[in-house]
């Protein structure tokens, strides 16, 4: 009867085991996580403009257990704005050994490792080893401050600049906040090349804050401003969130080739 009982016991915390393996960790389908392999390590992280935080570790690792709900919390709060992914070491032994970080090797798990873009075409990523608390808000203000970013300072001064070269859209965003938020700096990555992002800060700048109409009481205000600097410019008027901005950017981009096509046409009839 004593045999029997230790053998449901054992097969008790197995099962308990099992479910805590695949259902809340290491990072099933349908998490914000992705599953990096030696197949997908060059498209996902070494071809990417964004920050890529990958965290290596090891089935069966209690720590890595105990860091799976902090890691996915990471990945929920970063959604569309940074990267996160994690490499199974004993899966992707050769990934886990060679991932362009040799100066590091993975010495215990879990380990977390950022990869930041690289600055020119085809150079190599910086990467930088996390060393704090393995808690959300600490790796989230990590990640945050690494996190790159071309949203450029404008003021009163150098308003103009923000047009050129010639032919050049770009989106203002008039803010009390000192510093770039990583949504910002997410849409300066996903909009890299395509439209310029400028950031004024309200409190210094009065005078654009006047000359765009401005109010404590409207702010953060974005405009979309087409090539030149139009004074109409678009506005966006949503909740402030990454997908309500893209898709206010996205439309004003898709409207702008709508009427560079326009008028390419009407000169061509002209002719």
């Amino acid at each position: 009867m004593a045999k029997r009982s230790a053998r449901l016991l054992v097969s008790f915390a197995l099962a308990i085991t099992t479910q805590i393996l695949t259902c809340d960790g290491f990072y099933e389908k349908g998490s914000n996580v992705v599953t990096l392999t030696q197949k997908n390590w060059k498209n996902e992280v070494v071809d990417s403009d964004y920050l890529y935080v990958v965290e290596f570790y090891r089935e069966g690792c209690g720590y890595c257990q105990l860091l799976t709900p902090e890691y996915e919390k990471l990945a929920d709060h970063f959604k569309h704005m940074v990267k996160v992914g994690a490499v199974d070491t004993e899966e992707e032994r050769s990934l886990a050994g060679s991932h362009g970080d040799d100066a590091n090797p993975i010495s215990g798990v879990p380990t977390i490792k950022l990869f930041k873009p690289s600055k020119g075409d085809g150079g190599k990523r910086e990467v930088v080893v996390y060393k704090g608390e393995r808690k959300v808000t600490d790796m989230a203000a990590f990640v945050a401050h690494h996190m790159p970013s071309h949203v450029r300072r404008v003021t009163a001064g150098n308003f103009d600049k923000l047009f050129q070269p010639k032919g050049t859209a770009a989106a203002l965003l008039f803010t009390d906040k000192t510093a770039t938020t990583p949504l910002f700096k997410a849409l300066s990555i996903a909009y890299k090349n395509r439209l310029i992002l400028g950031e004024v800060n309200s409190m210094r700048e009065q005078k654009l804050m006047a000359r765009f109409n401005v109010t404590e009481a409207n702010k953060p205000t974005l405009f979309a401003f087409q090539p030149g600097g139009d004074e109409t410019a678009d506005i966006f008027t949503g909740t402030i969130g990454y997908k309500s901005i893209d898709m206010f950017l996205w439309k004003f981009e898709n409207k702008l080739k709508r009427s560079n096509k326009n008028t390419k046409e009407t000169a061509a009839d002209e002719l």
